[in-house]
C-alpha cells in the first residue's frame, strides 16, 4: 500500500497538531493527573485491604471449625 492510499483510507485517525501549553495549564493538567492517580491508589487499597479482612474472617473460620 502506498502511503497516499494510507493517508486517505484513514482520514478518521489523522494526527492534528497540538499546541503547547501555558505553565499554567500544564501545572493543572498535571494536578488533575495526581488527583487520579491517588484516587485509583485508594481503590486499590481499600480492595487490598477487603482482601486481606476476608482472608483473615476465612482463617478464623476454618480455626474455629477444627
Amino acid at each position: 500500500m502506498r502511503f497516499n492510499e494510507f493517508a486517505t483510507t484513514n482520514k478518521n485517525y489523522s494526527v492534528a497538531p497540538t499546541k503547547s501549553l501555558t505553565t499554567q495549564q500544564a501545572r493543572l493538567d498535571a494536578l488533575k493527573r495526581q488527583k487520579d492517580n491517588v484516587g485509583k491508589a485508594l481503590d486499590t487499597e481499600r480492595k487490598r485491604q477487603k482482601v486481606v479482612k476476608a482472608q483473615q474472617n476465612l482463617q478464623k473460620a476454618i480455626r474455629t471449625t477444627e
